[in-house]
């Protein structure tokens, strides 16, 4: 038994999947991976496309997406990041756009195919929504989805209304504001939904807070706006996405302007879960030749940008570099994972005790 948590990545040479944009147009800004993982979507925010990618038997990726979601009936302006969720049966796909749209399509029936018309566009001035770079739903219930806001450093949450059609608010339901958010670029929650990651691109930082909406004065989704970890790691430049893997809550950073990747620990600090202010891994990303002749006109650009996470693969990707899939492995030991089951069922216990309170309370009239 290991003494510790751990999350490694393999980046050996041969172990690595590169996929190249088809050219230098494309722009891949933002990656996510379908609940089964045999998908890989890509925002190609230079092309106004979100690409899809297939997994054959073999484990590795077609190297030429199957499926362009582009075109007028599609609707993208410059689309920034994707994210899938498995709602009523069926998979989700949503996009944000920088112009403050969230487009959502559904799997077509019976195929690997979406849109291109999408089913529901969450936009207008009730959504709050301004220069959106990430966008995410949230476990676990996956009842509601949520956005970055650069301009207002804000994250937005709207809930889903229904499945059948798929409906979602316009008016945020919940609005995340602190002065630790500055410049979000990309958000992460972790599997059980307990933590929320801000990549903030303006002060070199990863903000990161834990969700508190089973208190009984609150009845719906609250994230505590105080972060439980701040992490101002100097090596941190311009952080652009973040990921969670899936076992340890290890933290995954791509730094768009840097030429890597960073993975951060999870730590216990009495009795408070929190983030190692120190990378435990990085991971070069691109040949240094590339990513100077981006990054000496640019101090911003360059390095990597979208991340994702499903099981054993992780993928991350640059506007020039294309995607690099990688294989990884993470280890709990048994006191780590009793710290994880035991957050996962305090909060879990303080959301039903807050149901019910508030349950008890319509009842009574009061």
């Amino acid at each position: 038994m290991r003494g510790k948590s751990g999350f490694e990545i393999d980046a050996s040479i041969d172990s690595i999947q590169c996929l190249a944009p088809p050219d230098n147009l494309q722009h891949y800004e933002g990656v996510a991976f379908s609940s089964s993982g045999n998908i890989l979507a890509v925002a190609a925010a230079g092309a106004d496309a979100v690409l899809l990618f297939r997994r054959t038997a073999d484990g590795r990726f077609e190297d030429a997406p199957y499926w362009n979601i582009d075109g007028p009936r599609a609707n993208l302006n410059f689309p920034h990041d994707v994210s899938f969720v498995l709602s009523g049966g069926n998979e989700l796909l949503a996009a944000v756009q920088r112009r403050g749209v969230i487009s959502i399509w559904e799997r077509n029936q019976g195929e690997d195919t979406y849109g291109p018309d999408p089913v529901l566009e969450i936009s207008g001035q009730q959504t709050e929504l301004n220069f959106s770079d990430s966008v995410a739903f949230v476990p676990p219930n996956n009842d509601y989805v949520a956005a970055t806001n650069y301009t207002t450093n804000s994250i937005t949450f709207y809930h889903r209304t229904s499945l059948s059609p798929i409906g979602f608010r316009f008016e945020p339901e919940f609005v995340l504001k602190c002065p630790d958010i500055v410049g979000p670029d990309g958000i992460a929650f972790s599997q059980c939904g307990s933590w929320l990651a801000v990549a903030n691109h303006g002060n070199h930082s990863v903000s990161i807070f834990a969700r508190c909406d089973g208190s009984p004065a609150r009845s719906a989704l609250t994230y505590d706006p105080k972060p439980v970890t701040i992490i101002s790691d100097r090596t941190l430049c311009h952080p652009h996405s973040v990921a969670f893997s899936p076992k340890t809550n290890h933290l995954v950073v791509t730094n768009s302007g840097a030429n890597y990747f960073s993975v951060y620990a999870p730590e216990r600090n009495s009795q408070e879960q929190q983030w190692s202010q120190s990378a435990v891994a990085t991971i070069p990303f691109s040949p240094d030749s590339l990513f100077q002749a981006v990054n000496a006109s640019n101090k911003m650009e360059g390095g990597p940008k979208g991340v994702a996470i499903h099981k054993t693969i992780l993928a991350v990707c640059g506007p020039e570099l294309g995607i690099k899939i990688y294989s990884c492995h993470e280890y709990a030991s048994t006191f780590a994972k009793y710290c994880t089951d035991f957050d996962r069922f305090a909060r879990a216990t303080a959301r039903n005790i807050g149901s019910l309170i508030q349950s008890l309370r319509m009842s009574s009239g009061g």
